[in-house]
């Protein structure tokens, strides 16, 4: 029964995935259904047999799609995965100020993806990977700090990661730099980089196979020679700095899919667009799972962040964040 669902979903990947690598060899490497399904219950009996105290709930021992977060992003060691896994929950112990509340309805979060921070294209890449885009520019100090930024991505993250294909294939980033402002970056915290390099690098059951930046500006350059010591040799090879030379960026991600800002031919991107489909995932949430990052809020017309207000023609309608919701007839 295993196997004949394993083929099912083995020929759906193949239909979904480019043709331009093996979908099978990409997700699942060379080992097969039985050693991968024997490794993850060696995963399973390590975490309910450790005694550290970052494992002392067993509980996301029964979810196989959390689990395999872990062991994709180790190539199914069970040891680092193992490790990685107590980094992970060391990581959410120890920076409860940024997780609390980690949900679609906080209102800066909401302001920073709508702003694009982060967007998420609606194609792969030429490698099946999913592609994550910054735009620099559009940060408005004003509303939402770096923080706010950090917390939109950990969110994006967190609901991408629930796909197989996205925790094996892992991610590609572009960050656009263009018309970013000195005053700006005045406004980027050392003490909030420093904590995302952390998480990112060394707590987050996530792949990370490209990190390009484009358009910086050269005080941009001055913060990626102070950041670079904190982070490791993979993903030191694996950021690049392309600055206006948007070929370079090109030969490593396809111009098909990438929009007109990055030099693309793809299509435009709508900041809105990832934003509301994280709302209206949110729909089906399940129940809260302490293990996970994102706490979970069930949409409805009658939630908390619904705010009735009455305007003088008689009528009322229901804001959330200054967009219009329902408008109803007061009798």
């Amino acid at each position: 029964m295993t196997e004949f669902i394993e083929i099912h979903i083995q020929k759906n990947l193949n239909h979904r995935l480019p043709r331009s690598i093996d979908s099978r060899q990409e997700i699942f490497g060379t080992s097969d259904a039985r050693d991968r399904h024997r490794k993850l219950d060696l995963f399973r009996d390590m975490i309910g047999a450790s005694v550290n105290l970052a494992l002392r709930d067993k509980s996301c021992c029964m979810d196989t799609n959390f689990l395999n977060r872990f062991l994709y992003a180790k190539k199914f060691d069970c040891v680092a995965a193992l490790d990685l896994l107590i980094k992970y929950f060391l990581f959410k112990e120890n920076n409860k100020h940024i997780l609390q509340k980690l949900s679609i309805f906080d209102e800066n979060i909401q302001a920073s993806l709508r702003d694009g921070n982060p967007s998420v294209l609606k194609q792969r890449d030429r490698k099946g990977r999913k592609v994550i885009t910054f735009a620099a520019a559009n940060w408005d100090t004003t509303k939402y700090s770096m923080e706010d930024v950090f917390r939109a991505l950990l969110l994006s993250l967190d609901k991408l990661l629930e796909n197989v294909e996205n925790q094996a294939l892992g991610f590609v980033v572009i960050v656009d730099w263009t018309n970013f402002t000195y005053k700006q970056s005045k406004h980027i915290s050392a003490k909030t980089l420093k904590l995302m390099i952390e998480c990112l690098q060394d707590c987050l059951p996530a792949k990370f196979k490209g990190i390009h930046f484009i358009g910086q500006p050269w005080y941009v350059d001055v913060m990626l020679r102070v950041i670079k010591p904190f982070l490791n040799d993979k993903i030191k090879r694996r950021l690049l700095v392309h600055g206006t030379n948007l070929n370079s960026l090109h030969n490593m991600v396809s111009k098909d899919i990438l929009p007109p800002d990055l030099g693309g031919e793809g299509p435009t991107i709508n900041t809105l667009d990832w934003y509301h489909y994280l709302l209206e995932s949110s729909q089906n949430s399940e129940l809260r799972k302490t293990y996970r990052l994102i706490e979970a809020t069930v949409y409805s017309k009658t939630a908390d962040w619904q705010k009735p207000v009455t305007i003088p023609n008689g009528t009322q309608k229901i804001e959330s964040n200054g967009n219009l919701i329902n408008i109803k007839q007061i009798s």
